[in-house]
């Protein structure tokens, strides 16, 4: 069958000697053309009536029963039947993601009177002309066309990371003088050429890089899976654009030594290589200098957020960053934000190094410290392949962390002193918003290798009560020994047939924790005063015994049952004096009553003499005042201000 011929629908009746009644038709369909991506719709009205059987014949030979009722087990999922059902005499196919390429597609049918019919279609499906996702590198600062879309386009619009850039005639395209980070990530176009209905998006990723080596850290997606990676390209290798993916010219000496993928929230990590995953991760990569992991749809709940993505390369850097994943058609407002991760409390020796480490789950610029004293102190990363003299921040300083594209401000500080003692603070400068965020790390400089876990504690007679030491930096010790006050020693471990003297035992997590602890019960008299903590660190240098001094002391002032006692007198004291007052105003003896009338008479004559004295004085102003003397009570007393 030519093109011609195809084109030209023909009908063959063939007539079989074996059965009179069985009929052939062949016809020639009309012929396809697809675009790679598309869907195949083959629909067929047989003329056979009830049908009970349709087929169809794939360019390769294989031929498919096409059920009207439900797919087959055998039937490919993306093979369905279409049309109104084998009643209504119609065959037809729908087939999904066509393979590019040209070919034969016949739909077989065949009725239930004996009859069968064949339809042939020439299916031309054509690959892309055009990738609609490219992707270009340019060093910062340089000049650059940045063009999206095919060629011919007759109308583009496009849009750049910084929001609409133009609309013109013809092919997408904009110059950038100078290209910076506002230049990098996605640019999207939308063209209309003669083989388009409507408009056809475009994207295309721009890389800015320094000159040296190139890192792409992303996520892409399929109809299937999801694929994050941080591959690594040298910017003296060669690379050609091939469509959607990328070839790169093999270099020898600048190759991947390990991939790392650390899921969100840090709940998994995977080391991939080419060859090897997981049952549900693989490793995804095109060549010897790419790191990513590919894994199958529908996005789990512990794979959505921030994914951190290492890529180790033989230059001894590493390389790569963080890549949010979200779902389709999602923001990120499910993503816990980002909050910075400090080091514990650490408790050092006098001369030793100690580490201030702080983290985020981003890409960070820069980040400081702030000592104790309130000095700021920058940090910066040092060069992995430069001499180690030169990896140091000052003399006291050096940067320890994986690098600040992993959110790391970790530093180890040489010869702790006293004035370290105190919140260390750390200060991160994020890439993405130029937000700086912060954390503290207490550092405590001891003047020896152990220290007290109080210097002074305080108990009541009959009480119960811990003291003891414990290593700095959690050494293992090869015995724990205590003195007491009284001079009488012992020593005490975690072990069950261990006996130390009665109301004496180990408190600690163990002697290879450096925990030295003593449990006294039932304080009594004989306890109190300077008890002494003695250990010998469990180390190749043979290190001598080191000790310290733990008092112990009766709580000052009064007890809690002095304090109720003096507080119960206090209350019947004083409902005793109420009492008696009462008493001796109702009821007061006849050397009382004496008393009180002689002072009431004085009182009585006092405001007599002021009466007359006031009585004059008003007479002088013509005005008279007549007083009533007051009456007195049964008591002969009269009412009196107390």
């Amino acid at each position: 069958m030519d093109a011609v011929a195809a084109q030209v629908t023909l009908q063959v009746l063939l007539l079989l000697s074996s059965s009179p009644t069985t009929v052939v038709r062949v016809l020639c369909g009309r012929p396809v053309w697809l675009t790679d991506g598309d869907t195949l719709y083959l629909r067929w009205q047989s003329g056979l009536g009830l049908l009970n059987r349709c087929s169809v014949v794939l360019p390769n030979g294989t031929e498919t029963t096409l059920s009207d009722v439900a797919a087959t087990v055998n039937t490919p999922a993306n093979l369905t039947y279409l049309g109104d059902g084998y009643q209504s005499g119609q065959c037809g196919l729908r087939a999904v993601s066509v393979t590019p390429g040209v070919g034969n597609w016949t739909l077989t049918a065949s009725s239930v009177d004996g009859r069968y019919g064949r339809d042939t279609s020439r299916v031309t499906c054509v690959a892309k002309q055009w990738p609609r996702s490219t992707t270009i590198r340019v060093p910062v600062g340089t000049a650059v066309n940045v063009t999206c879309g095919p060629p011919k386009a007759f109308y583009c619009r496009m849009s750049g990371p910084s929001g609409e850039v133009s609309r013109h005639k013809g092919q997408c395209w904009v110059h950038v003088k100078s290209v910076g980070s506002h230049h990098q990530d996605v640019w999207t176009c939308w063209s209309v050429t003669a083989e388009s209905a409507v408009e056809v998006q475009y994207t295309l990723r721009l890389h800015a890089y320094r000159e040296g080596a190139i890192t792409e850290i992303g996520y892409d997606e399929t109809a299937s899976e999801v694929r994050v990676f941080c591959n690594v390209r040298d910017s003296t290798s060669t690379i050609v654009d091939k469509g959607d993916s990328i070839a790169v010219g093999r270099d020898d000496d600048f190759q991947s030594k390990y991939c790392r993928l650390t899921l969100p929230q840090d709940t998994k990590i995977l080391s991939l290589a080419y060859g090897r995953g997981t049952s549900r991760y693989s490793y995804h990569g095109a060549t010897y200098n790419d790191c990513g992991v590919s894994f199958a749809k529908p996005l789990r709940q512990s794979e959505i957020g921030r994914w951190k993505c290492m890529n180790a390369m033989s230059d001894d850097r590493v390389y790569g960053g963080f890549i949010v994943v979200v779902p389709a058609n999602n923001t990120k407002a499910g993503i816990p934000p980002l909050t910075v991760t400090a080091s514990k409390s650490v408790m050092v020796p006098k001369g030793n190094t100690f580490h201030v480490e702080c983290s985020v789950h981003s890409e960070i610029d820069y980040c400081w410290l702030r000592h104790p004293n309130g000095t700021a102190i920058p940090v910066t990363v040092p060069d992995r392949t430069a001499n180690d003299d030169r990896n140091r921040i000052g003399t006291r300083y050096r940067y320890t962390g994986e690098g600040l594209s992993f959110g790391q401000c970790h530093v180890a500080i040489g010869d702790a002193s006293t004035s370290d003692t105190g919140a260390w603070l750390c200060a991160l400068g994020l890439r993405d918003d130029r937000r700086e965020m912060y954390g503290t790390v207490d550092i405590t400089v001891s003047e020896s290798v152990i220290a007290a876990r109080q210097e002074e504690v305080y108990a009541t007679e009959g009480s119960r009560v811990m003291l003891g030491c414990d290593t700095v930096e959690k050494q293992p010790i090869a015995y724990c020994r205590f003195l007491t006050p009284r001079l009488f020693g012992f020593a005490v471990d975690e072990k069950s047939n261990s006996q130390p003297p009665p109301r004496y035992a180990y408190s600690g997590q163990g002697l290879t924790a450096g925990h030295c602890g003593l449990s006294i019960d039932r304080v009594d008299d004989s306890d109190y005063g300077n008890w002494t903590c003695a250990v010998k660190i469990l180390d190749s240098s043979g290190s001598e015994e080191v000790s310290t001094t733990v008092i112990l002391r009766k709580p000052e002032g009064f007890t809690m049952i002095q304090i109720i006692g003096i507080v119960l007198c206090g209350t019947m004291i004083s409902i005793l004096s109420l009492f008696f007052a009462n008493h001796l105003i109702t009821n007061p003896s006849a050397k009382t009553r004496k008393k009180i009338e002689k002072l009431e008479m004085q009182l009585e004559a006092g405001e007599q003499s002021a009466s007359r004295k006031v009585g004059a004085r008003r007479a002088q102003n013509s005005t008279r005042v007549i007083r009533t003397p007051p009456s007195r009570s049964k008591l002969g007393s009269i009412p009196r201000r107390i």
